[in-house]
Formats: C-alpha cells, sequence, structure tokens
C-alpha cells in the first residue's frame, strides 16, 4: 500500500515550535518537544503528524490525536479532514473507543461528559474539564481548561510512531486476506452451492441456538455474556462497509480469539441505494462473504433473520420487487437447486439474539404477547416472525409499533434485567447518520444502519462498556481483491 500527506511533516513541526516557543517545556513527559500550556489558548496548523497529551502531570493520563485516514481503491491512504483522539495504549491492541473531531468542531476532553468516560475510559485524574479541542479553517485550537492539573502536548515524529496507523490498517487487510483466502468475485455453479450447503448443514446445529421441542434448532440464541457483542444493522449488499469493519478497530482479532462475537440482524441483501433496488450481483457477493465467515467462525459469528431474507412478493423498495428479482437472480445465476437451498437458510434462520448483557433482532419487539416457548417455536409462528422482522418504532405516524412496554415485555419473557440494552435495525430515523443510542426517547434502545453509503456503524459492548463506533466507508473490495490475487498476505 502507498501513502499520501497533504502537507510535509517537518513544515508543521516548524510550525509547532516557532508558535508554542515561549511556553514551558514540560519535563513530565517521555518525549522531545514537550510544551505545557497555560492560560492562553494556542493555536496551531492542522497537524501532520500525530500529538501527544498528557493530562494531569507526570502520572497523567495520555491521549492521541492523528488525522483520521482511509484506503483508497489503489490502496493508497488519504487525510479525511477529521481528527481522532484516543487512548494509544488500548487503540491498537484491543476493541477501544475514540473521540472525532470534525471541521468547525470543538470537544472539551474531560470527566464531566459520560460519554467520552465511556469512550476513552478516563481516569479520575482527568479533570470534569480539562481540555478544549477545536478544529477550523485556521487550524488546531487547544486551550487548557485545568490549570492545577496541567496539560503537555507533543509531536510525535519518529516513524514508528508516524506510520503506525498506516501500518496498522493494511495488517489488518493482509490478515483478512490471510483467513477468508478467496476473492469477492462470482463463483461457479457447484462452488457456491458447496458454499451455502455448509452453511445450511451448521446451521442445523449451530452453537448456542436453543431445540425445539422436536430437537431442531429454535429460534433463540443464547449467547454466552463474557465475550464482547459487536452488532452491524442492515448491509444491504454494502460489501465494503462490511470490510471496513471487519479491518478497523480490534474487531477482528477479538473474533479470531474468541473474545467477541459478530452479530449481523439481517437484511444483508438488496440494494437500498436509490437506482440500484434490482441490482442483485454484490447480494449475492455480500452473503458468499458472510457465508465464509460463518464457515470460520462457527461459534462467533452469527446472522439473524430480517424482512429481506425472503422472496415474498411484498418486500420491495422504490417500487422495484426486490423479493422476486433476489429469487429470479439466484436461479437464474446459480441454478434452481441454489435457489431451494437459499429459503433451507432462510428456514433456519434464528431471529432473536440474548446474552446476560443484550437483546437483539432484526425490526423490534413483538406486540403480541409471546412467551419464551413461543419465541423458541417462532418458525412455526408466521405472525411473530413478521413482527420480529417487520414491526417499527411506535410514532405518531406509526400508532401500531412497538414500545418501550413491548421491549419490557421482551426482555422478561428471555430472562433479562429490565434495563438491559435492546439492538435493533431495520429503522433508520434518518438517512445521515447509521447508529442511533436511546432511540425514540426508549432509555437502552438503539437502532442500527449499516448501508449508509459515507459511513458504517458498529455497537459494540467491551467489559459491558457502550461504544457507538462509525467509520468513513472506503472501497476495501478492490483493496483486498488485490491482496487475494497478488498472494501478498502475512500471517
Amino acid at each position: 500500500m502507498t501513502h499520501s500527506s497533504r502537507e510535509s511533516p517537518n513544515r508543521f513541526l516548524s510550525y509547532f515550535h516557532e508558535l508554542l516557543q515561549d511556553m514551558e517545556e514540560c519535563e513530565e513527559v517521555d518525549l522531545d518537544h514537550a510544551l505545557r500550556l497555560g492560560e492562553k489558548k494556542v493555536r496551531v496548523p492542522h497537524p501532520t503528524l500525530p500529538l501527544q497529551f498528557l493530562l494531569g502531570g507526570e502520572e497523567g493520563y495520555r491521549l492521541q490525536l492523528e488525522p483520521e485516514l482511509v484506503i483508497a481503491a489503489d490502496g493508497s491512504f488519504h487525510h479525511t479532514g477529521d481528527y481522532l483522539l484516543f487512548d494509544p495504549f488500548t487503540f491498537f491492541s484491543d476493541i477501544s473507543g475514540f473521540v472525532r473531531v470534525g471541521p468547525g468542531e470543538s470537544v472539551t476532553l474531560g470527566r464531566e461528559d459520560p460519554m467520552q468516560r465511556g469512550l476513552l475510559g478516563m481516569p479520575k485524574l482527568v479533570a470534569n474539564k480539562h481540555l478544549r479541542v477545536k478544529l477550523s479553517g485556521k487550524g488546531l485550537a487547544l486551550k487548557n481548561k485545568s490549570l492545577k492539573r496541567g496539560t503537555c502536548v507533543a509531536p510525535l515524529v519518529q516513524t514508528a510512531d508516524v506510520e503506525r496507523m498506516k501500518r496498522w490498517r493494511a495488517q489488518k487487510l493482509e490478515r483478512l486476506a490471510t483467513i477468508l483466502d478467496a476473492p469477492i468475485a462470482p463463483l461457479e455453479r457447484s462452488a457456491a452451492f458447496d458454499l451455502l450447503d455448509r452453511t445450511v448443514a451448521l446451521l442445523e446445529r449451530e452453537p448456542y441456538r436453543l431445540k425445539t421441542r422436536d430437537d431442531k434448532a429454535g429460534g433463540v440464541l443464547r449467547l454466552p455474556g463474557r465475550p464482547t457483542p459487536l452488532f452491524v444493522g442492515d448491509l444491504h449488499a454494502c460489501i465494503d462497509n462490511l470490510l471496513v469493519v471487519l479491518t478497523q478497530n480490534g474487531f477482528l482479532e477479538a473474533i479470531e480469539d474468541g473474545s467477541a462475537l459478530l452479530i449481523i440482524m439481517g437484511d444483508a441483501v438488496h440494494p437500498d441505494t436509490p437506482g440500484e433496488e434490482d441490482e442483485m450481483g454484490d447480494s449475492l457477493l455480500l452473503m458468499d462473504l458472510i457465508f465464509r465467515l460463518k464457515l470460520r467462525f462457527p461459534e462467533r459469528v452469527f446472522y439473524l433473520r430480517g424482512n429481506h431474507d425472503a422472496f415474498a412478493n411484498d418486500i420491495s423498495k422504490g417500487g422495484v420487487p426486490q423479493g422476486l428479482l433476489w429469487e429470479t437472480a439466484l436461479h437464474d445465476q446459480r441454478g434452481a437447486g441454489y435457489r431451494d437451498r437459499m429459503q433451507d437458510l432462510y428456514d433456519r434462520l434464528p431471529y432473536v439474539a440474548v446474552s446476560p448483557r443484550f437483546v437483539c433482532c432484526h425490526a423490534g419487539a413483538p406486540t403480541m404477547k409471546a412467551s419464551h416457548s413461543d419465541l423458541i417455536h417462532v418458525h412455526d409462528k408466521p405472525k411473530l416472525q413478521r413482527q420480529l422482522t417487520n414491526q417499527r418504532l411506535r410514532t405518531p405516524n406509526s400508532p401500531s409499533g412497538y414500545g418501550d412496554s413491548d421491549i419490557k415485555r421482551l426482555r422478561k419473557r428471555l430472562g433479562v434485567s429490565p434495563d438491559t440494552p435492546f439492538v435493533v435495525g431495520h429503522s433508520p430515523l434518518s438517512t445521515e447518520d447509521t447508529l442511533w443510542l436511546n432511540a425514540g426517547g426508549v432509555p437502552n434502545h438503539h437502532v442500527l444502519f449499516g448501508a449508509n453509503p459515507d459511513r458504517i456503524g458498529v455497537l459494540a459492548m467491551p467489559k459491558g462498556k457502550l461504544l457507538p463506533l462509525t467509520y468513513p466507508t472506503e472501497p476495501l473490495r478492490e483493496v483486498y481483491n488485490r491482496l487475494i490475487y497478488s498472494g501478498r498476505m502475512q500471517a
């Protein structure tokens, strides 16, 4: 992979020293050129080097600020214009959070903000309001808000520090290519059928599925509480969005070592982009990718059934009969046997996943009074199936939808505490975003939509902490396939 930069790091470093030359040196920091922020606001150019902040003295809390990078189709890295603030000790090794600062935005770092405490894990030595960071057309403005505890800032100039983010992402793509060892490309009919057939056979004995009275895989996954859940909403044929998730944060490594579970909440097929609703090629390729992930990690990757996971006549988008077009595409491209086996897959998918830490399904809590047994035997209950895959949040425009009381009843039926997070997809609250917390004003009710063309949201819960994370979309399919075809992969 190649790298690009908008401005010379040496030029930025020169600006940094010139503008901060009258400031006191920060002896607590084991870095060269570390300076202590005083009472006045300081402005530096847009950083082209990582900056490290020390909040709170010699034993203080370190944060790092870096330009957010995206990967282009040719493998080069480019700056989005945003910057990320994160804990460098956890960011590159664990599932961890970050705070994004965009042009025109201002963020005051401190323990006063509960979301920041969750995303950054700030210790008590950080003040309630400690450091204000503002990004404008003139550069980056820094204002120390806690003179008593202090803030030091230093640019990171070592090549290992400057290139770390790029190497980190590149290695993840290479690792994913090594794990899957297959291009994202059309398959021969026999290979496609074999992939689907093995996935269906796995679902019949899927780990953690509660069994029906006749010892078949039921509609409920009862997952263990210890692994970190990673939730992804409706992908609607957005292959690149899933590739972003698999190559960001510590997600892939955690799935590999069993410390995380990936839960895709249905509707991976049928494009959502206006004008592309009838294109089914990427839906096929995305399902192939999900099948490979499921077969590689049968106890760590799960797929819940959504309303688009069917061939029904009433599945449409923008007037396009997507259910029928999907069935036709499977039949024409992969044969009648493949179409029938895909129906077998749909008939065996779980509808609900539950653990001591969460409850999730595709659409929403049923408004009908379904028992625990009903949820397990959902494959025999069409009305309950429809509610779990089609139900929308109750609003003035949708008074028949589900509400807080329905969520509480579902939690009770599944035997979890009343405040357990409930995570769904299906109903994006706007076209501009990808993740909504406490949606509809309902506490601990969160909505994800994975098919936003500009960003992909992931909801993670490491160690019980709620991390709402979003990432820019990138054309990773081309980069991934190039790695596969070139054989340049690292173990």
